[in-house]
């Protein structure tokens, strides 16, 4: 609902398509201001003060707005109080609009707060003077004054806001709306003095129909709020008990729970509510004439069409979050999803390229090109590549066999007739091996070419993949949580905090919640915050990242039902200043736990080194969310395309466990057996692809090992340092053994490896149990 008149008569424009004369819509915005000005200044509180109507003028300006303002407030006074009356009123209507008019090229005038402070001073001014030559009434004179002081500086701010067009953001529209019922009010405060056959009063008939418009599309909160500011500026222009708020109030509650159950439903629960509030009431005021207000609303808002009805009910219906985010979230899931497509396509493209078998040199040709480099200077050129040419092809037939199995050719190889016959035969087998040379290489350099191009162009393969993972989790169902978003911060205003929070839930299901604020001490300083926080969400909390946020942000996750202790154990080998094994553990948003050991090439720093690379590259790749498989696949051909001058391997071995579910896989490239307990049970788990940049072809996975671990699960990972051969009698019978420290685990396994095979190779052990979250 806007009372936004410059607005309004844009729309006229607007619809009229720009040809109204400006005199027109300026002479209808003037007529707009002289009728709220007359019909404010008409308003009565406690019976006898009006100053509603200098309100009016107050919020209006200091131009022609404000002048036609000025002069229906005056004409209002006088007509429905007279001079003696209204003379005080209309001093205050005028001396606030000189006001107006002195200040307004200053820059105070433009403070949100000015004019309605100097309505409410010049309204205390103008009641106190003339509290000198009024009788003495009922209501204390300070009461009185400080009433009307109040409604002077609250009506001009409202009384603006209503007729301003409404700002871009939520609160701005959130206002605007509460100042458009706050401004229709004080206007039915005026039409309430009118009344039909002494029973039905007009103003609280036409607020009737407000507060079942409200509580019909608004629901019944909506009804209930609207029922209240209503039935107050009823009460209080008749200075009775507040029995209209009340009844106001609870029949736009009742009623408005059954707004969904059609009109005729909604309008008897209206009906038997406002009768309810009558005899609630009975004991101090028979209302019997709210009963006839209530049934002729009731019936006149049976008659209203249902577009009437949806056009006003629009004003009424609250702010809601769409589905913008959601949207966005899908569009751009959509993008990527075309961006996978295309890299797969493109990958096809070349595999097909690369499959193609390739039309190899003929070994004939040799012959030819030792013939060309040799016999074109012989003498004898055309007696055998001519005249004996059958003789010449059969001689390099009969050779061939064997110099393919020799790998080079000998005189010997050759029949004795063509030996006898030519004159440069030396040459000419020198000629031929060197040809013979050179086709291997050349074959050699394509098949590396080849592997080097299915490589690099198999990473198109990797990204697809990856790609269409990231659609899928952008596509996915699950996305905000406004449930659990409202009640964040819900809480949060229970605690004064200004703030914002998001509540989501990844595409595992796993619940985020952040909080940003200026302070968040009033949280922090409760050591049970997050229990507490738990239960505003329904759902268990934790904060991973505490050390690294300040006191401005926090990030929640949800619990997983899973933990987890992890022991590590090392020893260099023997001579060696550092290990060429690197083990690392952590956990990614998911809840997923990754254990990863790499051991590199050799020992000493350069083994060191690339395993360090290779931990990096794959925690970076596993934090991201990219599948640990294709993370693999991608490291394999990063390795695989190094230069001859930085060439190497490196095994890995990554467990991922799934902390909500127990599921767990282990990966493997080249890397040594690793051991599960569950229960009285030990599985080895073994895999058969070689390292990490051995592992020839695009696409070659690492075995893949899946299983569940239920809480009380013990797993081993170690180097080949640590299991040296198949003979791991010694570590099943450790592992027979129950233990609750993780580390003494580890340190147990390196000490019985130390004592097994001794220091000839770096070891390093990593130990997982799974238990229950306490």
């Amino acid at each position: 609902m806007s009372f936004a008149s410059q607005g309004r008569l844009s729309a006229i424009r607007a619809a009229a398509g720009g040809k109204i004369d400006r005199r027109f819509l300026m002479a209808a915005r003037c007529g707009i201001y002289m009728v709220l000005g007359f019909t404010m200044s008409c308003a009565r509180i406690l019976e006898n003060g009006a100053p509603l109507g200098m309100a009016m003028v107050a919020c209006s300006g200091p131009g022609i707005s404000g002048v036609f303002a000025l002069a229906g407030a005056a004409l209002g006074y006088l007509v429905s109080g007279g001079v003696e009356w209204g003379i005080r009123y209309i001093a205050s209507a005028v001396l606030i609009y000189t006001i107006s008019f002195v200040f307004h090229e200053l820059s105070i005038y433009k403070q949100k707060f000015f004019m309605p402070a100097a309505a409410g001073a010049v309204m205390a001014l103008t009641g106190f003077l003339g509290s000198f030559y009024i009788p003495e009434r009922e209501i204390p004179l300070f009461a009185e004054l400080f009433l009307e002081t109040a409604l002077a500086f609250g009506g001009t701010f409202f009384f603006k806001e209503a007729l301003s067009q409404p700002g871009s953001t939520e609160n701005a529209e959130l206002l605007h709306s509460i100042s458009c019922v706050i401004m229709v009010s004080s206007a039915l405060m005026a039409f309430s003095r009118i009344e039909f056959f002494g029973v039905v009063s007009l103003g609280r008939f036409i607020a009737l129909l407000f507060v079942m418009c409200s509580a019909l599309k608004g629901g019944m909160f909506t009804g209930a709020a609207v029922g209240t500011v209503l039935g107050l500026a009823m009460d209080i222009c008749h200075m009775g008990t507040p029995f209209y708020t009340m009844s106001y109030a609870l029949c736009g509650l009742l009623s408005g729970a059954f707004g969904k159950h059609g009109r005729l439903i909604f309008l008897l629960s209206f009906i038997l509510s406002g009768a309810l509030s009558v005899v609630c009431a009975w004991n101090t005021n028979v209302y019997i004439s709210a009963l006839f207000e209530v049934f002729c609303a009731s019936v006149v808002f049976m008659l209203l069409p249902s577009s009437f009805l949806n056009h006003i009910g629009l004003a009424f219906q609250s702010m809601e979050r769409g589905k913008g985010e959601t949207g966005l979230r899908r569009f751009v899931a959509g993008r990527v999803k075309n961006l996978s497509e295309a890299y797969g396509d493109l990958f096809e493209i070349l595999r097909k390229n690369i499959e193609e078998p390739y039309n190899d040199e003929n070994i004939a040709r040799v012959f030819d090109r030792a013939a060309d480099e040799v016999c074109v200077g012989c003498k004898n050129k055309n007696l055998c590549w001519n005249a004996d040419y059958v003789d010449t092809l059969s001689a390099m037939n009969d050779a061939t066999k064997a110099m393919i199995e020799n790998g080079s050719l000998r005189a010997t190889d050759l029949p004795g007739f063509f030996r006898e016959k030519c004159i440069g035969l030396p040459a000419f087998v020198a000629a031929v091996n060197g040809e013979l040379r050179g086709l291997s290489y050349r074959r050699q350099l394509r098949v590396r070419l080849s592997e080097s191009r299915s490589v690099a162009w198999g990473q198109y393969s990797d990204m697809a993949q990856v790609l269409g993972n990231v659609a899928e989790e952008l596509g996915s169902i699950n996305g905000s949580d406004p449930l659990a978003e409202r009640r964040l911060l819900r809480y949060m205003r229970a605690l004064e905090i200004d703030g914002e929070a998001a509540v989501y839930r990844d595409s595992g299901g796993r619940m985020h919640a952040i909080i940003e604020s200026g302070s968040l001490a009033p949280i922090l300083k409760d050591k049970d915050y997050l229990e507490k926080l738990s239960s505003v969400v329904g759902v268990r909390l934790c904060r991973p990242y505490a050390d690294k946020e300040g006191e401005s942000r926090m990030t929640l996750l949800e619990a997983e039902p899973l933990a987890v202790s992890v022991g590590i154990a090392a020893l260099k080998k023997k001579g060696e200043k550092v290990s060429g094994d690197k083990g690392s553990y952590f956990k990614t948003d998911a809840g997923v736990l990754c254990v990863l050991l790499s051991d590199g090439m050799g020992c000493g720093d350069e083994a060191a080194k690339d395993s360090t690379q290779v931990v990096s590259i794959l925690e970076k790749f596993l934090r991201s969310g990219v599948d640990p498989a294709v993370a693999m696949k991608i490291l394999n051909s990063v390795m695989l395309l190094r230069g001859p001058d930085t060439w190497g391997f490196a095994t890995v071995d990554l467990m991922c466990v799934d902390l909500f579910s127990g599921e767990t896989c282990f990966y493997k490239y080249g890397a040594a057996p690793s051991y599960v307990k569950n229960g009285k049970n030990i599985r080895r788990i073994k895999g058969e692809t070689l390292a990490a940049g051995l592992t020839d072809g695009e696409g070659i996975a690492p075995d893949i090992v899946r299983m569940r671990l239920k809480p009380g699960c013990t797993a081993v990972i170690a180097s080949d340092g640590v299991i040296a051969d198949s003979d791991d009698g010694w570590l099943k019978d450790i592992l027979a053994e129950d233990y609750d420290d993780m580390k003494s685990l580890a340190r147990k396994v390196i000490k019985a490896a130390e004592n097994c095979y001794g220091t000839e190779d770096d070891m390093t052990v990593l130990t997982v149990r799974v238990e229950e979250r306490q």
